[in-house]
């Protein structure tokens, strides 16, 4: 609910409208990375409302399944430069609660710097710009989750519409096999010990599969675990790639100069090629036919923990199981036909983004008054909307948005089109925008983006990486635009300078 500061619904055509200096709709973290930004430019007394329809902050953390970790370091998760309020080593990998709580932990610091008002379990239904006597505003309409009829519409010199990546729950598959266990990561660990000894199939090949493989594992190392793994889903080598210890100053690759690599390597046409140079240079397992890469990272440890406890991996999709007369059957896509044990377990971890049938709104980044900013995947400054919260924010404020270069995306398109022509233009555009920024923000205003995974290495390197990158600037900014060019017109949508 509201809090007590909180507006209350309208009631009249004559009520007044209370204007906010910021509205940010959405408390994952993208959203908490935009607050964060505007803190930077907002005086003391500024009246700032968070919205969102979970109950506390934290986004999809609040819903994630109770055993997912992060696949980076958790120095390397945070809102702005907030340090995590613990003394883990550097490299532990921060689990469901412990993020959802160091995110929450965020709104302390942005509620010192300006007058926040925060309404949780409030569902928007409309955010766009108006024309008022006072000029442009952004208009927002709300009510709280279960009472729709209770609306209350506010203005805002600004707006920031978090929606992040169109992340939804997954949900169980829809089996035929009466004789078969239908689920969701969510309800993993229930599941295994009200069913000692079943054998578990982990459906998806992404973190979310691997995640599930490993703690099925983890649970009891003998029992029967099997994987159906798609096309098959390539790691970052987190072990090579973010290196502990000494190996932080002699080995591993800033991360800015893969992104750099993965760009300069993709043509707009050649995803294909793309993926099989990232799975032999960087992946966990460079030996497999792993044919997608969706920016999981991976430590070598894991991945023969994976290799070692699987019991079968079958290539392909699962179209069914059913009920046949000597017990189930599971379906693959290649038509291919085989018994599995009754009481199986079949996970669903086909991943929880994009999950709807149809796509979102596709509203743009900036409106005409820039008076709403929307931070999304239909036309994104980043693949990672975290990201983009912090740079958007703080460009808009400084006004340097517009006329530099910045490209947008549409994510989410491009991503139901092709995975891997999605893979290639994501990693040009996020190094475009990035070499752009880098030309164009503070050096001091850089360094507040906890975010960056450039930071995993020591400064001495990072500053290196900082100078390699500014020499060549202009040649790979023509690149990579001529890339997102050939991709926006190979596939029909929009990506495109953000003016």
């Amino acid at each position: 609910m509201l809090d007590q500061k909180a507006t209350q619904p309208a009631t009249g055509q004559d009520a007044p409208v209370t204007t906010y200096d910021l509205v940010v709709i959405g408390a994952g973290i993208a959203g908490l990375n935009a607050l964060f930004a505007a803190t930077a430019y907002l005086p003391k007394n500024a009246r700032v409302l968070l919205l969102d329809q979970k109950q506390g902050a934290g986004g999809m953390w609040n819903t994630a399944y109770d055993y997912v970790r992060l696949h980076q370091p958790h120095p390397m998760f945070t809102v702005g430069d907030i340090k995590w309020n613990w003394q883990k080593p550097r490299d532990y990998l921060a689990g469901r609660d412990e993020v959802q709580r160091h995110l929450a932990g965020a709104l302390g610091p942005v509620a010192d710097a300006v007058n926040l008002e925060t309404g949780f379990e409030q569902t928007v239904i409309a955010c766009d710009e108006v024309t008022t006597d006072n000029g442009d505003r952004a208009r927002i309409t709300f009510h709280p989750n279960d009472t729709p009829a209770q609306t209350t519409t506010v203005h805002a010199m600004l707006a920031i519409h978090a929606s992040g990546l169109n992340y939804r729950m997954a949900e169980p598959l829809d089996l035929s096999a009466s004789s078969v266990i239908s689920i969701v990561p969510q309800d993993l660990r229930d599941t295994l010990a009200a069913h000692s000894g079943a054998a578990v199939y982990v459906v998806g090949g992404g973190k979310t599969g691997m995640d599930t493989v490993l703690a099925a594992l983890a649970d009891d190392a003998k029992r029967k675990v099997s994987l159906i793994n798609g096309r098959g889903t390539n790691f970052l080598n987190r072990t090579r790639y973010i290196p502990t210890g000494l190996k932080r100053w002699t080995s591993g690759q800033l991360v800015s100069r893969l992104f750099r690599d993965m760009a300069l390597n993709f043509d707009g046409d050649n995803e294909e090629e793309l993926i099989s140079y990232f799975r032999r240079t960087y992946s966990t397992d460079p030996d497999t036919a792993n044919g997608v890469f969706l920016y999981g990272l991976q430590s070598e440890d894991d991945q023969i923990r994976i290799a070692a406890g699987l019991r079968q991996t079958h290539p392909g999709y699962l179209v069914d199981v059913t009920d046949g007369p000597d017990g189930p059957v599971m379906e693959l896509q290649s038509g291919e036909r085989l018994p599995v044990e009754p009481d199986s377990i079949f996970v669903n971890c086909t991943g929880s983004f994009f999950r709807t049938a149809d796509m979102e709104k596709n509203a743009r980044c900036l409106s005409p008054g820039s008076t709403v900013l929307n931070i999304s995947a239909r036309d994104g400054f980043h693949f990672l909307t975290s990201v983009a919260g912090f740079f958007l924010t703080h460009l808009l404020y400084r006004k340097d948005l517009k006329g530099k270069g910045f490209y947008t995306l549409d994510h989410e398109a491009l991503f139901r089109m092709d995975r891997n022509a999605w893979v290639g233009a994501s990693a040009a555009q996020a190094y475009m925008n990035q070499v752009i920024a880098v030309n164009t923000l503070p050096m001091m205003l850089l360094d507040r983006c906890g975010l960056d995974l450039d930071r995993w290495y020591p400064f001495p390197r990072r500053m290196a990486g900082l100078i390699r990158m500014k020499s060549s600037a202009d040649t790979d900014i023509a690149h990579c635009r001529k890339v997102l060019d050939r991709v926006a017109d190979r596939f029909n949508i929009r990506c495109a300078p953000l003016d």
